[in-house]
């Protein structure tokens, strides 16, 4: 397929220089690498009394991209838009409900029909700020980006949680890492994403758990990650941090058989759960991109973790993560015995 690209600023100076120093059409192409065709419409377009100025064509060729650009019509009739909007934001009409009634109520007039597409498109690129919030909060899905589920230019997720569940609303002390017992989860995944493992790493120690995944559905997720955590005291298991990843569909089981809260990262922001994307990195010198993650056992696993937890770790003055550990263990365990 062939593409072209419209003259620039640079190409058309060009042309006015070589122009005035006499240069014909084939050699001024060949500087620079267009057609002479190209060349000579350019000229012939833009040469007004045997001159031709590279400032005026630019000029001239923004005026005539303004003329060929279609007005969107929901711009060029404030009636139309001022009754998109009515039904939109004060009645909660559809897109589509609001095509079909204008078709209805003004079967004669072409100028007051829309189609639900450019009503979409209206609201996703003209308004802005609150206005723009209202507009797309007034859609059925409330999407803050268009695109198909599940594609980088869409905010979709199936995941359903409460407003209290998103990070924003996670209490301080586990954004501070002050106290230990919240935990970051993930999923690596073997090759062609028939495997996976699952990744749990505690805040503040940087304790590590792997669990062995039967696969990536929400159900062995959930069982994955409930057997690995049942072994930790409860005073140790107050919360986990994960993605908007389809897998975690269960949490409302997870989080009550665990007794405890799950929050989750906003969409496309790993750097929330900075501890889990580390841990990850880590976790790949043992279990390469591209390798079939079924082929280890939960034996296998727990000795990464293993290596993992007795590994100096600069962030802690080169103490281990198993040593933070053991020292929070045996501290929690002091205060439970008090307590009681």
């Amino acid at each position: 397929m062939t593409y072209y690209d419209h003259l620039g600023p640079e190409e058309r100076a060009v042309i006015m220089l070589e122009r005035d120093r006499g240069a014909s059409l084939r050699q001024i192409a060949s500087r620079l690498g267009r057609s002479p065709s190209t060349v000579s419409r350019e000229l012939k377009r833009n040469t007004q009394s045997s001159e031709y100025c590279a400032t005026r064509a630019g000029k001239a060729y923004q005026r005539r991209r303004e003329r060929c650009v279609k007005p969107r019509k929901l711009v060029a009739n404030p009636a139309l838009w001022q009754f998109v909007e009515s039904q939109l934001v004060s009645d909660k009409w559809s897109p589509e409900q609001i095509a079909a009634t204008l078709k209805i109520r003004y079967p004669e007039r072409a100028d007051m029909h829309v189609s639900p597409e450019t009503i979409y498109a209206h609201i996703y690129a003209y308004p802005r700020g609150e206005f723009r919030k209202l507009c797309v909060e007034s859609l059925r899905r409330g999407k803050s980006k268009r695109g198909p589920r599940g594609s980088r230019e869409s905010n979709y997720s199936s995941l359903k949680i409460a407003p209290e569940q998103r990070i924003a609303s996670r209490p301080a002390a586990v954004n501070s890492r002050e106290i230990a017992g919240h935990w970051e989860g993930d999923l690596i995944v073997g090759a062609m994403n028939q495997s996976c493992v699952g990744t749990l790493v505690e805040r503040k120690t940087g304790f590590v758990i792997l669990a062995r995944m039967e696969s990536k559905s929400a159900s062995h997720v959930r069982e994955g990650f409930e057997l690995s955590m049942a072994h930790v005291p409860d005073f140790l298991r107050l919360s986990m941090t994960y993605d908007r990843g389809a897998e975690m569909a269960e949490h409302p089981l997870m989080s009550r058989h665990l007794d405890l809260k799950i929050y989750f990262a906003d969409c496309k922001a790993p750097w929330q759960r900075g501890s889990s994307e580390n841990i990850n990195g880590l976790i790949r010198q043992f279990l390469p991109k591209g390798e079939d993650l079924k082929k280890h056992d939960q034996a296998e696993l727990d000795y990464i973790a293993f290596l993992l937890n007795t590994r100096p770790r600069k962030r802690f003055g080169f103490r281990t993560p198993q040593d933070l550990m053991e020292k929070e263990l045996e501290e929690g365990l002091i205060r439970v015995a008090l307590d009681s």
